[in-house]
C-alpha cells in the first residue's frame, strides 16, 4: 500500500489551482557548450519512444472483448497513477482512494474518481470530505483502456492537517443492502438529499471518470483514446484540462 502522507510543500490551494511554468534559466556567461537543452529533447524523444513501445505492446495482445477473461488480463505496461495537480489535499485524498483496489484482481492500472458532496473544513484535525469515491481498473489494449473491475464506495472520509502535511485517519463508508438508506442519512445528515442527486447522476459520473483518465494519459505521454467497460462500446477521451480541473471537483 502506497504511504499515505503527503508533503503539504505540493500545496498551492486547497479549493484553487495554479498553472505552474518554467522560467527561462541565467545563460552561462563562459564559453562552454549548454547541453541542457539537448538533454532535454532527448528525454522527452525516449519517453515518446516508451510510450510508443508500451502502446504498440498492448496492441500485439490479442484480446476477445466478449471474453471477461480475455477483457481483464493484465499486461504490466502502464505507469501507475500518480495525482497530476498540485494540491497536497486532493493528491493525499486521490492516493487513498486509489488504495481502494486492494480487493480487485490486479490490473495495469487503477484509476480513482472522486465526486466530492461537500467539505467540512472547520476543524484541521478532522476535514470531513462527503462524496461517492470509485475505484476502476484498466488493462490496455491497443489504445484502449479495458475496465475490468471497479467499485463505488460512498461516505465521509477524515484528513488530518498538521503542520507539514495532511493525512487520512479513518473511512466511514455508506453500509450495502437493506442498510445503505439508514447509514447515508446518518453519515451525511442534512447533506444527504445532496449526496443521492450526486449518486444517481450517472452522467456526471461518466462525465468526470473520463476526464481523470484523460488527464491521466497526457501526464505520462501514453497513446490512449478510449476506455471500454466490459459489455458496453468503446468512448472517446475528451481533451486533457490538469490546469483547471481538479479544483472544480468540490
Amino acid at each position: 500500500m502506497k504511504r499515505r502522507v503527503i508533503g503539504i510543500l505540493l500545496m498551492c490551494l486547497t479549493f484553487g489551482v495554479i498553472a505552474t511554468g518554467c522560467g527561462k534559466a541565467d545563460v552561462a556567461k563562459d564559453e562552454g557548450t549548454d547541453t541542457s537543452t539537448e538533454e532535454s529533447v532527448a528525454a522527452q524523444s525516449e519517453e515518446e519512444t516508451a510510450a510508443e513501445e508500451i502502446t504498440e505492446e498492448a496492441t500485439e495482445a490479442d484480446v476477445d472483448l466478449d471474453d471477461y477473461e480475455s477483457f481483464s488480463k493484465k499486461t504490466d505496461v502502464l505507469p501507475d497513477y500518480e495525482y497530476p495537480g498540485p494540491e497536497a489535499f486532493y493528491s493525499e485524498l486521490y492516493d487513498y482512494v486509489e488504495d481502494l483496489n486492494e480487493g480487485y484482481p490486479e490490473a495495469d492500472v487503477s484509476i480513482p474518481c472522486i465526486r466530492i458532496v461537500d467539505m467540512d473544513e472547520s476543524d484541521n484535525s478532522d476535514i470531513k470530505v462527503y462524496g461517492d469515491f470509485s475505484i476502476y481498473n484498466y488493462n490496455l489494449a491497443g489504445d484502449t483502456l479495458l475496465c475490468a473491475s471497479g467499485g463505488s464506495y460512498p461516505g465521509v472520509i477524515h484528513v488530518k492537517l498538521t503542520e507539514d502535511e495532511y493525512e487520512v485517519t479513518k473511512f466511514d463508508a455508506v453500509e450495502d443492502g437493506s442498510n445503505f438508506t439508514s447509514s447515508a442519512k446518518k453519515l451525511f445528515g442534512d447533506k444527504y438529499d445532496a449526496f443521492m442527486e450526486v449518486l444517481s447522476d450517472d452522467a456526471s459520473r461518466e462525465e468526470i471518470r473520463a476526464q481523470i483518465i484523460s488527464n491521466y494519459v497526457f501526464a505520462n505521454n501514453l497513446d490512449v483514446k478510449h476506455y471500454q467497460d466490459f459489455g458496453w462500446d468503446k468512448k472517446d477521451l475528451p481533451e486533457q484540462n490538469i490546469d483547471s480541473f481538479y479544483s472544480k471537483l468540490d
